[in-house]
């Protein structure tokens, strides 16, 4: 029996991701999906437009099996954080191949992650500060083997291979990538063809163009964004609370948060506190403004969550090292392979959630999961994010 992994955000589930799904199944021939899917907040730092619970049913309802939540710890991070907590997860659970899609689905991206990793092994490499991790690799790549690896779906599929080459699971898991379809990762225009970016979907929603999104996505998440978006134009709300917790905070604090060392909260506490004279600075031209080329827009977006939530750096350790797998929805097959890897399911599962969970291994999510209560602007009874919930089963 095979078992597939797809590592995912499905913000929303569309027709690409409906495709990357049914692909995935017949070239690995699998009889389970497993989806491992981030939380209320996304990688690039900002709230997804519907909550978990209901994109994990979406997903469900579309024909994944099982799906697991990535913790906020490794969801709001950099690629290499996030593919290491992902794959981690997979890897537990019993999944043979992960499934991505790439813009260069040929390449070998478990030779390339070997390369790679070699390379960094024998040259400290990290300590320039003034690139990504991302960039790192792709310039080591370019000098071992002439290849650019720089479109943002084959740097996931590194990252997804370096994770497995780091965890020591190339014997246990393969990574499959499969050739992207038509829309562009990051286009932002709806297109005639079945298949749009989640970008382009979400940003139509924003703007109210319901009936143009119709065509992208099937039923499940039509009937999702039918009953209203969650999450709109959070923008104003974030730049409010941003303004708030800078100005309210004093500097010492500041640098215990995570991410905000080498001056950067200095500089953040110095251009809020400019921007507060200024009325027509909003969250979006304050990120340009904040932005640098040592610290990318979505860097800087996730490091000022971190703030908007008081991350401490030790919190975010302490999470990064008690990663678990918390089950956000499932069909009968995904809960019978769930029974039968409990055995060797070696992380904590998440079954319920109490006070102990809430203080510690959960701290960082419930934390996560009031702040997107307190954005959400639709769909009252689906406030409460992190207790009193159960999974969706099909």
């Amino acid at each position: 029996m095979t078992v597939v992994g797809l590592i995912t955000e499905y913000n929303p589930f569309h027709n690409g991701h409906a495709y990357h799904l049914a692909q995935a199944k017949k070239i690995t021939g699998a009889d389970t999906a497993i989806a491992v899917m981030s939380g209320n907040f996304v990688q690039r730092g900002m709230p997804a437009n519907f909550d978990k619970w209901r994109r994990a049913e979406t997903a469900i309802l579309n024909g994944v099996d099982l799906v697991i939540e990535l913790p906020f710890a490794f969801a709001v991070q950099p690629g290499h954080i996030f593919a290491k907590g992902a794959v981690n997860i997979l890897a537990n659970v019993g999944v043979d191949v992960i499934v991505c899609g790439a813009e260069h689905a040929e390449w070998d991206f478990i030779a390339l992650a070997k390369i790679a990793q070699q390379a960094t092994h024998d040259n400290d490499v990290f300590h320039d500060y003034q690139n990504t991790y991302a960039s790192t690799y792709s310039a080591i790549l370019k000098a071992e083997t002439g290849l650019v690896v720089d479109h943002p779906n084959d740097l996931l599929a590194l990252s997804y291979a370096m994770a497995i080459v780091t965890l020591g699971l190339v014997n246990d898991i393969r990574i499959q990538p499969i050739q992207r379809r038509t829309a562009a990762y990051h286009e932002t225009q709806l297109g005639s063809d079945a298949i749009a970016s989640a970008t382009a979907i979400r940003q139509a929603l924003t703007n109210g163009e319901t009936k143009q999104v119709q065509v992208h996505v099937p039923t499940a998440t039509k009937k999702m964004i039918a009953a209203g978006l969650q999450i709109a134009a959070p923008e104003s709300q974030l730049w409010s609370l941003l303004k708030y917790k800078v100005v309210t905070t004093p500097i010492d604090e500041l640098e215990r948060l995570y991410q905000l060392n080498n001056g950067l909260a200095y500089r953040l506490k110095m251009q809020v506190e400019h921007a507060m004279v200024d009325p027509t600075m909003t969250w979006t031209t304050f990120l340009k403004q904040f932005k640098s080329k040592r610290y990318t827009l979505s860097r800087i977006q996730r490091s000022l969550l971190y703030t908007l939530l008081n991350i401490t750096t030790d919190e975010m350790l302490y999470a990064e090292n008690h990663l678990y797998i918390r089950v956000l929805g499932s069909n009968q097959t995904g809960r019978r392979h769930l029974k039968q890897q409990r055995d060797t399911i070696e992380l904590p599962m998440i079954h319920h959630v109490d006070q102990k969970k809430l203080q510690t291994i959960l701290k960082l999510d419930y934390r996560a999961g009031h702040l997107y209560e307190w954005l959400t602007t639709t769909d009252k009874q689906a406030l409460r994010q992190d207790t009193g919930r159960i999974p969706f089963m099909l």
